[in-house]
């Protein structure tokens, strides 16, 4: 018998997987293509709400955290996973400057945000200030990949099918396997999932436009309305939009003319569209994860619901679901499955 079954790859998935690895713990990752916010996100840590200029949910238990787990990742795979980056956020007036500002003055802002706005000296983007923040990027499919490989023997590529899992009293059975758990990391999946589909979990819609442009030349990280994203040979991402509906899996053409047309007030050079590439991200209606055991089984877990900042939080949230999971740690009240017993 094995200890864990993970069903899901993204995110939440691999950080569950890492954070078994880290207690000897034996486990299988089932994972089909069907989700892909994960993998098209465009990875940036970012500590601040920058539309309120606020501090981002939790970010001093949870950047802190991020920082250590890919990092830890960079030095065991010789990769780099993760890398420190500047980003830069346009400041289109005089009321927006006054906000960075005060912004400043505030404690929890103070190290994040720099102490003043800078003139854009960029000829290549149309705008006339800046303030800087100290951010981060995860380079996602390069973390994808390493990780993958890591885990090729516990990985099976295929559809999880729910009405073949078998519940026993204190284990579960899939594909003729015994496991003590099951962990479901099905990020806007779990929406079809028979155990959690209760949740409200809903969906939220994201394009991305990767494009080429020689002249453009930026090494760091820009935010006007979408964030411009360097990544390599020329290539740039850029986005990534909010849309409720329709939610599936095809590029969005109204989302790719919102983007061309901010794309266009953004920079001053020629560039070419090479693709675009869109995913569902989960979210829940106050906004937080979901996390913790399912009020009946007590083998069945989950670990969903990120909206956009899965990137910082996934880490310590994955840390959370395993001490919960092994030593009965409680989870804390705001991200707990619990606060939806109600609805069931």
């Amino acid at each position: 018998m094995k200890d864990f079954l993970i069903v899901g790859s993204g995110l939440a998935g691999l950080s569950v997987a890492r954070h078994l690895e880290f207690k000897n713990a034996s486990f299988d990752i089932i994972s089909d293509t069907t989700q892909q916010s994960s993998r098209i996100a465009g990875g940036i840590i970012n500590p601040v709400a920058v539309k309120r200029m606020k501090p981002a949910w939790q970010v001093e238990e949870y950047l802190p955290y991020a920082k250590t787990f890919y990092q830890s990742i960079n030095n065991a795979f010789q990769e780099e996973i993760y890398s420190r980056k500047i980003l830069n956020v346009f400041v289109h007036d005089i009321e927006q400057e006054n906000n960075w500002y005060q912004a400043y003055d505030k404690a929890r802002l103070k190290s994040f945000i720099s102490s003043q706005v800078f003139k854009n000296k960029n000829q290549n983007l149309n705008i006339g200030k800046i303030g800087k923040i100290k951010a981060g990027i995860i380079h996602l499919t390069t973390l994808y990949q390493c990780l993958k490989h890591h885990y090729q023997k516990q990985w099976v590529s295929e559809t999880f099918k729910h009405d073949k899992l078998e519940i026993n009293e204190s284990y579960l059975t899939y594909q003729n396997v015994s496991y003590k758990h099951i962990v479901f990391c099905e990020g806007f999946g779990v929406t079809q999932n028979p155990f959690f589909n209760h949740l409200g979990i809903y969906g939220n819609k994201g394009d991305y436009l990767i494009f080429k442009s020689k002249a453009l030349q930026i090494k760091e990280l820009y935010k006007a309305k979408y964030f411009l994203i360097p990544l390599s040979k020329d290539l740039y991402k850029f986005g990534a939009t909010y849309q409720r509906k329709p939610l599936n899996h095809e590029p969005s053409n109204e989302a790719r003319s919102q983007m061309m047309e901010a794309l266009d007030n953004m920079i001053s050079v020629p560039y070419k569209i090479v693709r675009q590439v869109c995913g569902i991200r989960p979210t829940t209606k106050d906004r937080r994860p979901v996390v913790g055991t399912h009020k009946k089984h007590k083998n069945i877990h989950i670990l969903n619901g990120f909206g956009s900042r899965g990137v910082m939080t996934s880490p310590k949230l994955g840390q959370k679901l395993v001490k919960h999971i092994l030593t009965d740690e409680k989870l804390d009240p705001e991200i707990s499955i619990r606060r939806f017993d109600a609805q069931i």
